[in-house]
């Protein structure tokens, strides 16, 4: 009896290992079958997920990037493909030769059917197990956004002594200016030097973040938030209330050494209703920069320096004017010169005017134009202030 069992149990698993290698023949065309379906649904889940990797990473707003896991499942996935594929060409390769699924073909034909038999059992494995894999990952992850992004700019002459004043205010550690206003009309530059300011110090990387957001005359908390918010890396829905959203913003802050940057301020604004503390501003040694129209606004906002900026005198004004119309231009007509010179000072200095005027004049070429040019912009004097872009192009 005592030998018995251990005869019986060898027989057994000879029998069952048996069993198992036959069925890799007998069931050789329903797993092809099985293997060849299976793999065409992994295929299309490897699409769909290629197709929103593709746009995620194309989103201006939100863009984002594959994870490493996915990565990697998408190049397991593509390397099984070819190897699935063989497998396939190999089985109508036997078929064309005379195999089949019962060794009718011989010795030969049964060991290839056999081992097909066995790559196919085992490919299928894998496929069920990548796309059990595929539903259990994350396909892409939100970029952090760059805490210290340069932006495109147009250089205007004039502004270096003010922007330098500004500088002097930022750079100097340990000072009690923490808010600077910088105000004057508009078209007179205030954002570009914003801007340059927002280059200057994304480069230096004194601040840890240097925050740009746009305040507007239609002032929305909600939208100067969204825009902080962006430069965190933080968003809400559009039903979350101002007071949560400031939470959030207040939580980033606290530690970080920041650079708010303001731009066109109409009225005075609570800095903590967004989520900015003056107690963190001393206590991180953070620093705020505004630009607005009304120099009152300078001391609604609470500034420790207002700084005024003001037009081209004429000789600069002149210049730019003739660096946007193109010198060569100006030699169209003898006349054209002195009535150039007439339009330029009529913009009063303001950068935004001189530029715009100076590239919608720039493909005039008769003296006429230019003279009907001059015409309108003293008959429209006092509609003419600042930011009047739209008043000049509705009549040029």
């Amino acid at each position: 009896m005592d030998m018995v069992s251990p005869v019986l149990d060898v027989f057994s698993r000879l029998w069952t290992c048996s069993a198992h290698n036959t069925d890799y023949v007998r069931k050789l065309k329903r797993n092809l079958n099985i293997l060849e379906s299976s793999f065409n649904t992994l295929r299309c889940q490897r699409d769909d997920v290629n197709r929103k990797i593709e746009m995620a990473e194309l989103n201006p707003i939100e863009p984002a990037r594959r994870t490493n896991v996915v990565s990697d499942w998408l190049q397991r996935v593509q390397s099984l493909e070819i190897e699935v594929q063989k497998l396939l060409d190999d089985n109508e390769a036997m078929k064309n030769v005379g195999g089949c699924y019962f060794c009718c073909g011989g010795k030969k034909s049964c060991w290839s059917a056999y081992k097909l038999g066995k790559s196919v059992y085992r490919k299928q494995i894998v496929v069920e197990s990548l796309l059990k894999e595929r539903d259990l990952q994350d396909i892409t992850y939100r970029c952090q956004p760059d805490p210290l992004q340069q932006i495109p700019i147009v250089e205007v002459m004039g502004m270096d002594a003010k922007f330098n004043e500004v500088l002097g205010c930022l750079v100097t550690e340990g000072n009690f200016v923490r808010i600077v206003g910088l105000y004057g009309m508009g078209g007179v530059g205030k954002t570009t030097l914003l801007h340059k300011i927002n280059n200057e110090f994304a480069e230096r990387k004194q601040f840890d973040l240097v925050i740009l957001a746009v305040v507007s005359k239609e002032l929305s908390i909600k939208s100067i938030q969204n825009q902080i918010g962006k430069k965190l890396g933080v968003s809400w829905t559009e039903e979350t209330e101002i007071y949560e959203r400031a939470n959030d913003i207040f939580k980033v802050l606290k530690n970080k050494k920041f650079l708010l940057l303001l731009d066109d301020i109409w009225e005075g604004i609570e800095l903590v209703t967004i989520g900015v503390s003056k107690i963190t501003i001393q206590l991180t040694e953070s620093k705020v920069v505004f630009t607005t129209r009304n120099e009152q606004v300078c001391g609604l906002m609470e500034a420790d320096r207002s700084i005024k900026i003001e037009c081209l005198d004429e000789d600069q004004a002149w210049i730019l004017f003739q660096q946007k119309v193109k010198h060569q231009l100006l030699r169209c007509h003898p006349d054209v010169p002195e009535v150039a010179k007439k339009v330029a000072n009529e913009c009063r200095g303001l950068p935004l005017a001189l530029i715009t005027i100076g590239r919608t004049m720039s493909s005039k070429t008769d003296l006429q134009q230019w003279q009907y040019a001059l015409h309108t912009l003293q008959e429209y004097a006092s509609q003419f202030s600042g930011m009047f872009s739209s008043f000049f192009y509705k009549f040029f």
